[in-house]
């Protein structure tokens, strides 16, 4: 795909992102295909790299992990080595679900989930603060999440 994805090739995207299980005939049915010329996209898409991965979006509060928060971490030194060991070791910790290199006053913006404040907690003066060359944090915990979509839009 020279130019992107065309029109058939954002609308199957589009309806995948919002069910990654939508059987072939249906998704070709909505998009406007037969089955056979649809199955050629989408295996098209996932071997040019549109398509990443197919994953299960799971509930985190009935899985006992309910408290989201964001950390906002600045490292004592902004090296590249002092970079390289943060992303090293936050890598590994499994309560971290998100973490993104910034710019601003901050050097990170986590996204952690936990079950409860307690665990939190925990998490920050045992865990997040123990990673060498943690300098700061600053929390914010989620009080309620308004919107949260994994869909990346399409401009038109």
């Amino acid at each position: 795909m020279v130019d992107g994805p065309d029109e058939f090739d954002r609308k199957i995207l589009s309806l995948l992102q919002g069910d990654g299980r939508i059987s072939m005939t249906d998704l070709a049915e909505r998009v406007g295909l037969s089955p056979s010329p649809c199955a050629r996209r989408v295996k098209r898409l996932e071997d040019e790299g549109y398509i990443d991965r197919y994953v299960a979006l799971l509930n985190a509060r009935k899985l006992g992990v309910g408290l989201s928060a964001f950390v906002n971490i600045r490292l004592k030194s902004q090296t590249r080595d002092a970079f390289d060991r943060f992303d090293a070791e936050v890598a590994h910790i499994p309560e971290i679900v998100g973490c993104h290199l910034v710019t601003g006053s901050y050097d990170y913006l986590l996204q952690v989930r936990v079950g409860d404040i307690d665990q939190f907690r925990t998490f920050m003066r045992d865990r997040l603060t123990a990673v060498e060359g943690v300098a700061e944090t600053q929390s914010s915990i989620v009080l309620e999440q308004l919107k949260s979509t994994t869909a990346i839009p399409f401009a038109n």
